[in-house]
């Protein structure tokens, strides 16, 4: 028997949720969905699961994730009980729920903290690379204050906590969505295959920008939110991928028409070309999906944004051989902020990207 929890509907409300109480049932928001299926019913379901407290129900739900926070639904919403901004704060919940430490509950809960431990990270950081050279004056400044054994150490707890993080988290929701899987009828590689057919085209999301009424349809695809979140998603996946062939393959001076390198810049302009509309759009607030926007999601894309600007700009020096200070301020500001977006990624909204897709394969497993 599910355990009910009336106090839930003011705890999710400090996830950014509004005023879902006011909801009286019309299911007019599952009606104008473009997403919903007879199999997958929301945002109706989840609005009853949070009146009546029903955590377990909310994560073991796999089509919470099945959402992109079109604002359809909020748009006709009768009530204006606004269901698009409850299913976006039931996803933080989530993602807040999986990790381990409690870290993400403070973090999204609290925007002061937020920025707290955005710049603790970043002094730790900014500490850790002026140690790099031991000989230089300024990290032999900073050793007599931290002793290198500290500074290392740190560093590896740091780092082991993000990653059992991810591990963790995403145990918590395979073994919560493992449990309400019809085993008999499940297709593994069927639904594999079909998650990343969503990845490489968007198909679904592609679904809410194409509605009758909605804002998005006589404008060319490039401009569209399935293809900035496709475009940001892809840029800083090939800048993943391009990184890493760097540091196993070579020094990341000697050329920049190696693959890598061309690979790097491709992704970069992608990615810094669908942050810039994603954060104009919430600048212009030019659609109800775009009008409410938290701090976690300006972090997430200032940091993205910069990460490829600031990379582009090593690009340039690098070519010309530029070796100034600039550069170096510049070279501190791309590696903390790169940095910070990996440590960070269990403990923001930037862990959707681990775990929407998991949803979608136990969603696509047992049609």
């Amino acid at each position: 028997m599910a355990t009910i929890d009336t106090g839930f509907a003011k705890e999710i409300k400090k996830y950014g949720a509004k005023d879902f109480d006011a909801c009286f049932n019309c299911g007019n928001c599952t009606a104008v969905c473009g997403l919903t299926e007879k199999n997958a019913n929301f945002p109706r379901m989840f609005i009853r699961y949070g009146m009546l407290g029903q955590k377990e129900e909310i994560l073991k739900s796999k089509e919470l994730w099945l959402c992109y926070a079109c604002g359809e639904c909020s748009l006709n919403c009768p009530r204006q009980a606004a269901p698009g901004d409850y299913m976006s704060a039931l996803r933080r919940y989530a993602i807040a729920s999986y990790e381990p430490t409690g870290l993400t509950k403070l973090i999204f809960k609290s925007n002061v903290f937020s920025i707290l431990i955005t710049l603790f990270l970043a002094v730790l950081l900014g500490f850790f690379l002026l140690t790099i050279k031991p000989d230089e004056v300024v990290a032999r400044w900073i050793f007599n204050i931290f002793p290198y054994a500290v500074i290392h150490n740190i560093g590896i707890i740091i780092f082991s906590l993000t990653g059992l993080s991810v591990v963790w988290g995403m145990i918590a929701m395979f073994s919560k969505m493992y449990v309400k899987t019809d085993k008999k009828n499940s297709n593994f590689f069927s639904s594999i295959s079909k998650v990343i057919s969503e990845l490489g085209t968007m198909k679904r999301y592609r679904t809410c920008d194409s509605e009758e009424e909605s804002h998005w349809k006589i404008k060319p695809e490039i401009v569209k939110p399935w293809f900035v979140h496709w475009a940001i998603m892809w840029g800083f996946i090939g800048l993943l991928v391009a990184t890493s062939l760097d540091f196993i393959l070579k020094d990341p001076a000697t050329s920049i028409w190696l693959p890598s390198r061309i690979l790097g810049t491709a992704a970069g302009l992608l990615m810094i070309y669908g942050t810039s509309f994603a954060m104009y759009y919430r600048m212009k607030k030019i659609t109800r999906s775009y009008s409410e926007t938290r701090l976690s999601d300006w972090m997430l894309l200032s940091f993205l944004w910069i990460a490829g600007f600031t990379g582009f700009w090593l690009e340039v020096s690098v070519g010309f051989a530029s070796d100034n200070v600039l550069n170096q301020i510049i070279f501190m500001l791309h590696t903390i902020v790169s940095m910070e977006l990996v440590l960070l990624f269990a403990f923001s909204k930037f862990a959707h990207a681990m775990y929407r897709p998991l949803a979608l394969f136990f969603y696509n497993n047992n049609k």
